[in-house]
């Protein structure tokens, strides 16, 4: 018996640490594609902020500036999915403190519905928010907040048939 539960030990002892070096390394991982993911997308952000604003001259065609800020708002979105991923890693290691503060429900779902509007014109699905007025402030952490609805939001666009109609 004795013999039994040091091999169960030994056996825990080993599981444990491989699970400490696989955490670890998923850490070392999300830390470095962070990184790689970011400096790109900066420059994506950068380079359609000044194509937007006609910098360096006019686009001469309405679509070219349409089309940089869907470029732009599409990478705005994929720079907020990589720091949700961080802050995901940060919740499972026990670090990720939720920054509760009063918000406007009506706001946030008006902004996430700008972020997949064009999802929706892809499919010709007709989407529109339902608010009722003078709702009293939320009390929520605003990332994790928008997360909620644009998931929700995401998933009832890719189930809906084309043509169809999403309400919020």
């Amino acid at each position: 018996l004795i013999a039994e539960l040091e091999m169960a030990k030994s056996i825990s002892d080993e599981a444990r640490r491989r699970a400490e070096e696989a955490n670890l390394a998923k850490s070392r991982f999300l830390a470095s594609m962070s990184h790689e993911l970011r400096t790109p997308l900066n420059a994506i952000l950068g380079f359609s902020e000044a194509m937007n604003a006609e910098v360096f001259g006019p686009l001469n065609n309405d679509h070219y500036k349409t089309y940089a800020g869907d470029i732009h708002e599409s990478g705005q979105h994929l720079l907020n999915l990589i720091n949700e991923i961080l802050d995901l890693s940060r919740v499972e290691a026990g670090k990720y403190e939720l920054r509760e503060e009063p918000l406007q429900l009506s706001a946030i779902v008006d902004d996430c519905m700008g972020l997949v509007r064009l999802k929706a014109d892809a499919k010709s699905i007709k989407i529109e928010a339902r608010t009722q007025a003078g709702l009293p402030k939320l009390v929520a952490d605003e990332k994790s907040l928008r997360q909620i609805i644009l998931n929700i939001v995401s998933n009832a666009l890719k189930f809906t048939p084309t043509g169809g109609e999403v309400t919020i």
